[in-house]
C-alpha cells in the first residue's frame, strides 16, 4: 500500500493517532518510518520513546530518549520523559536528576515536577517530594495526581490531618474520585477514626464496587473493631475481583481465625501462601491455628518454618515453646521462652510459661526467680501470685508462700484454689484457726467439694473439735459416699468421742472400698477394744501383722 506522505513529520503524525488509539506497536513502525527518513528528528524520537515506555518496555524507551538528547539537549521535554522511565525502572536518584534538568529548561513543566516528586518520596525525601507536588499545585491548581500525591506524603510524613485535608481537596475537584476517598479511609484508621473510615470505604464503593483496595482496607477495619463476620464479607468481595491476592486471603485467614474457624483459616493461609510465599506472617499464623487444633506437630514445623522467616519476633518463640509445653517437652521450651526473653526482656508469658516448665521438671528454684519476675511485671496476676506460692510451697518456703498466696486473694478474692492453698499452708504452720476461715471461704463458694469439707474437718480434729469434725466428714460422705478415707478419718474421730459402735459401721464402709487398708483394721481393732470385744479385736491385730511380714 503506497501512503499519499512522504516526509518525517507526517509520520509522526500518523504515529500519534495511533498511539491516541492504543496501538503502540503500530505508532512505533510510524517513528521508525519518520527517522528512516531523518534520524535527527528529535520530535520523532521523543514520540516513539512515549510509545515504547507506554507499552513497558522501558530500555529501548531509554534508548531512544537518550538518542533525542543527543539531538536537542534543550529539549525540557525529552529530560522529563527520560526520568520518566527511570522512575518506571526504580532509579530513584538517577529519575530526580533528569527531571531537574527538565524543569530548569522549563519551571512550568507539570510532568517533570510531578515524577521528580514521586521519585523523592521513593528516597524517603519527603519534605523535598512535598515541595515538588507545591510546584505542581501551584502552576495547575486543579492537578488531581498532584494532590493525591501530596497527600500520600503527608501521611508517610505523619501529618494526617493535613492528608485528609489534600484529600477532601481532590474529593471538591472530582466528588467521584473513588481513590481519594479510598485513600481518606486510610488515614483516618491511622487516626483510629475507623467510623468515619468506613464512611469513606462506602462512599468509595458507592462510586466503584469493583475497588479491591476499598473492599479490603473496609474488611481490615471491620476486623479492627471486631465484626468478624462482617469483615468477611468485605474479603469475599475483594477475592472476587483478585482471586489470588495473597495479602487479602491473609486477612480474612486472620478474621476466620477471630471467629475460630480455625480449618477455614488454614486453608486462606495455604492459598496466601501458594499466591506469595514471601509474604511474612502465614507460617506463624496457620501454626497458631494448627495449635489451637491440638495439632501440636504440624504446629512445631510451622513455627520452625516462621523462625526461618523471622528469627528476632519473641513472638514467634513463646508459642512454639507453649506448644512444646504442652507436649512435655519442657527442656525444650525453657530453651524457646529463654530465646523469647533475650529478644524481648520484658515479657511476663515467657517468664511465666518458663517457670511452668521448671516447675514441671523439678527445678523449683530456677521457677521461683521466673515466677518473680511475672509478679513484678504484672502484680495484678493472680494466678502467677498463686504459682509462685505453690512453687515455695515445694521449697518448704512456707510463710514465704503464705504471702503469695494473700497476694493472690488481694487481686483474685473468689479464687477457690488459692483459697485451699492458703489453708493448707495454714495448717503446716499450726495455724488452724485461720486455716478454718479458708475452708469456709472456699465452702460459700462450692459447698459441694467433699475435699474441702474433708480437709476442714481434719483442722477441727487437730484442734479437738470432734463434734464438728464429725459434722464435715458427714458432709463431705453426702456429698461422694466412696471415699474410703473420710469413711477412716470419721470412724477414728468417733472412737475419740466414745461411740465405737458407730466407729465400727464407718470403718465397714471404709473395708467395702479396700479391704486391706491398715488404717482401717487398725482403727477397728480400737473400736472392738473400747466394747470390750478383745477377742475380735486380736484377730484384726493378727490380720495386720500378717500383711506387715
Amino acid at each position: 500500500m503506497v501512503l499519499p506522505w512522504k516526509g518525517a513529520g507526517d509520520w509522526c503524525r500518523k504515529g500519534r493517532a495511533y498511539g491516541e488509539q492504543g496501538q503502540y506497536d503500530r505508532a512505533i513502525e510510524c517513528y521508525d518510518r519518520a527517522l528512516k527518513l531523518n534520524a535527527n528528528t528529535a520530535a520523532a524520537w521523543y514520540h516513539k520513546g512515549l510509545a515504547l515506555t507506554t507499552s513497558r518496555r522501558y530500555q529501548e524507551a531509554a534508548e531512544c530518549l537518550d538518542q533525542g538528547i543527543r539531538i536537542d539537549p534543550d529539549c525540557a521535554r525529552l529530560w522529563a520523559a527520560r526520568g520518566q522511565v527511570l522512575y518506571h525502572l526504580r532509579l530513584y536518584e538517577e529519575a530526580a536528576g533528569y527531571c531537574s534538568q527538565a524543569v530548569k529548561l522549563a519551571p512550568d513543566r507539570v510532568d517533570a515536577w510531578l515524577t521528580r516528586g514521586h521519585a523523592l518520596r521513593n528516597m524517603d525525601r519527603t519534605a523535598d517530594a512535598l515541595a515538588c507536588y507545591d510546584q505542581v499545585v501551584t502552576i495547575e491548581p486543579g492537578c488531581i495526581e498532584a494532590w493525591l500525591a501530596r497527600g500520600t506524603a503527608l501521611a508517610i510524613d505523619r501529618q494526617y490531618d493535613a492528608a485528609i485535608e489534600n484529600y477532601d481537596r481532590v474529593i471538591a475537584l472530582d466528588p467521584r474520585n473513588a481513590n481519594a476517598w479510598y485513600a481518606r479511609g486510610t488515614i483516618q484508621v491511622l487516626l483510629s477514626r475507623y467510623q468515619d473510615a468506613l464512611t469513606s470505604y462506602d462512599r468509595a464503593l458507592a462510586i466503584d464496587l469493583g475497588h479491591a483496595d476499598t473492599w479490603s482496607a473496609r474488611g481490615c477495619t471491620l476486623a479492627t473493631l471486631k465484626r468478624y463476620e462482617e469483615a468477611l464479607i468485605s474479603f469475599d468481595r475483594a477475592l472476587a475481583i483478585r482471586s489470588n491476592d495473597a495479602r487479602i486471603l491473609y486477612n480474612k485467614g486472620l478474621a476466620l481465625q477471630n471467629l475460630e474457624r480455625y480449618e477455614e483459616a488454614i486453608g486462606c493461609f495455604d492459598r496466601a501462601f501458594r499466591s506469595n510465599p514471601d509474604l511474612a506472617g502465614i507460617w506463624y499464623h496457620k501454626a497458631v491455628a494448627l495449635k489451637k487444633l491440638k495439632r501440636y506437630d504440624l504446629a512445631l514445623i510451622g513455627f520452625d518454618r516462621a523462625l526461618r522467616e523471622n528469627a528476632i519476633d519473641p513472638g514467634i518463640w513463646y508459642w512454639k515453646g507453649r506448644v512444646l509445653f504442652i507436649l512435655q517437652r519442657y527442656r525444650e521450651a525453657v530453651e524457646c521462652f529463654d530465646q523469647a526473653l533475650r529478644l524481648r526482656a520484658d515479657y511476663p508469658g515467657a517468664y511465666y510459661y518458663r517457670g511452668e516448665s521448671y516447675y514441671a521438671i523439678g527445678n523449683y528454684e530456677a521457677a521461683v526467680e521466673s515466677y518473680q519476675a511475672v509478679v513484678r511485671m504484672e502484680p495484678e496476676n493472680a494466678v502467677a501470685w498463686n504459682n509462685y506460692g505453690n512453687t515455695l510451697y515445694r521449697l518448704e518456703r512456707y510463710e514465704e508462700a503464705l504471702v503469695c498466696y494473700e497476694r493472690a486473694l488481694e487481686v483474685d478474692p473468689e479464687n477457690r484454689q488459692v483459697w485451699n492453698n492458703k489453708a493448707n499452708v495454714l495448717s503446716i504452720l499450726s495455724h488452724y484457726d485461720q486455716a478454718l476461715v479458708c475452708y469456709d471461704q472456699e465452702l460459700r463458694a462450692n459447698p459441694g467439694s467433699a475435699d474441702i469439707w474433708c480437709q476442714k474437718g481434719l483442722a477441727l480434729f487437730i484442734l479437738g473439735r470432734y463434734g464438728e469434725a464429725i459434722t464435715c466428714y458427714t458432709r463431705a460422705l453426702e456429698i461422694d459416699p466412696t471415699r474410703a478415707t473420710i469413711w477412716s478419718m470419721k470412724g477414728n474421730t468417733l472412737v475419740i468421742l466414745g461411740r465405737p459402735e458407730e466407729a465400727l459401721e464407718c470403718y465397714e464402709q471404709a473395708l467395702a472400698t479396700n479391704p486391706d487398708d491398715p488404717d482401717v483394721l487398725g482403727g477397728i481393732a480400737m473400736a472392738l477394744i473400747s466394747l470390750d470385744r478383745s477377742a475380735e479385736a486380736v484377730k484384726y491385730y493378727e490380720r495386720l501383722q500378717r500383711m506387715r511380714r
